[in-house]
């Protein structure tokens, strides 16, 4: 087994690097949507990206409104917000660091790299899109090099859990959001409502990919796709059986059984995932169908911690 510091890191490395990429994504689709919105439609966009991160108390605390200038401001290079993404690739730096013999020299270079690129373009002075872009290039190139470089041994696959379930969260508590302020809530023109779907998309990826299924913005369609699809990367019942895979892979457990509860709450979450229709989901409520996977996916990490990355202090 694994030592549990190494592989606290690893699984850190991934989580850190996969939240700096999905909240560049957002911004920086955001940022480009409004370009072409009128300025009514701009808290509609802005706020729902602050909860999002799930940074709303904190951001207004300090803030009064969302807007391009305060969402970048601390969403990006922010000191004070733990989640900015200049402090997940600083973590995801300190832990590649710590554990430079464990990986491949690409990556540490790779991790290194972005962090030094991402300072430049701070003291540069450089706007919102070149950052968000040069994080984006960043996370592209990071998935990269793991693929090419790493064994696919147990750090791989630590790396790749925390990958998975930070993935899995993001796009659930995305289409949470947006659908709760686009469905559920203030009327707004459809045109408005209709880039933002298409906001939603572009920010997990996927928006050609649904445009080859359909040819029309439907939200029911949209939530089927980021819930349910098991071939787009970024789906939340693609990255549960990612996840599953991989913790089978580190207890050694076979298909169909587990060996601990992050385990078998991974395997009941990606079973209803593959077995529950859109619109049994709709009937019972996405709302809470969408709140019980978070905190699913929160509740999945605390396992994994307690049970392989926790270790005593000598």
């Amino acid at each position: 087994m694994m030592l549990s510091r190494i592989a606290d890191s690893l699984f850190w490395i991934g989580r850190y690097m996969e939240r700096a990429d999905n909240t560049a994504r957002i911004l920086d689709v955001n940022y480009h949507m409004l370009l072409e919105q009128p300025p009514d439609t701009y808290k509609l966009r802005w706020d729902p990206l602050i909860a999002i991160t799930g940074e709303r108390t904190r951001f207004y605390q300090r803030f009064d409104e969302a807007n391009a200038h305060t969402a970048f401001d601390y969403l990006g290079y922010s000191e004070d917000n733990p989640n900015s993404i200049a402090q997940c690739i600083i973590l995801a730096r300190e832990n590649a660091r710590t554990i430079r013999d464990r990986i491949s020299r690409e990556l540490w270079e790779d991790i290194n790299g972005l962090y030094h690129k991402i300072n430049k373009l701070r003291d540069e002075g450089e706007g919102l899109s070149r950052f968000c872009d040069a994080v984006k290039r960043g996370g592209h190139r990071f998935h990269g090099v793991c693929d090419a470089t790493l064994a696919r041994d147990e750090g791989w696959h630590f790396l790749l859990a925390g990958c998975a379930l930070e993935r899995a969260e993001m796009t659930a508590r995305i289409l949470d959001v947006h659908y709760h302020q686009l469905v559920e809530g203030p009327e707004i023109l459809n045109e408005a409502r209709s880039h933002a779907w298409v906001a939603v998309l572009k920010s997990v990826a996927a928006y050609e990919f649904y445009k080859r299924q359909h040819s029309h913005i439907e939200p029911n369609h949209v939530a089927q796709l980021l819930l349910l699809d098991p071939r787009h990367p970024r789906s939340v019942r693609f990255n549960l059986g990612v996840l599953q895979n991989s913790l089978h892979a580190i207890s050694g457990s076979v298909p169909g059984s587990y060996a601990n509860e992050a385990e078998r709450l991974t395997g009941r979450a990606h079973e209803s995932l593959t077995y529950d229709s859109i619109d049994e989901i709709f009937t019972g409520g996405l709302h809470d169908y969408l709140e019980e996977m978070q905190a699913t996916c929160r509740t999945i990490g605390a396992h994994i911690s307690q049970t392989y990355l926790y270790y005593a202090v000598s």
